[in-house]
């Protein structure tokens, strides 16, 4: 099994923020919010409607588990932080 790290934390956050664009397709698809085409050039306009809905659904749905979404926030930003700064350390 190859891992995401195999060409470097560069490469391995281009396949996160294509998991990302995955999820926001999926989303799109449910909503009728169809702006995506595959690749991750999305616009600014598109990127903050679905994915500001999405969000705010997750919200919703931690709220339903009595989880307070700025946790889901604080972790999420966590995670996006030490990500990138792998990249640095190549």
């Amino acid at each position: 099994m190859t891992s995401i790290y195999d060409e470097g934390p560069e490469e391995a956050n281009r396949t996160r923020a294509h998991w990302a664009l995955t999820a926001l397709e999926a989303f799109g698809r449910e909503t009728g919010q169809n702006y995506f085409d595959g690749t991750l050039s999305v616009g600014e306009d598109e990127l903050r409607e679905v994915g500001g809905d999405l969000l705010a659904n997750l919200f919703h749905l931690a709220r339903f588990n009595d989880v307070e979404p700025e946790t889901l926030v604080a972790a999420g930003y966590l995670h996006y932080e030490a990500e990138v700064a792998e990249e640095g350390e190549e």
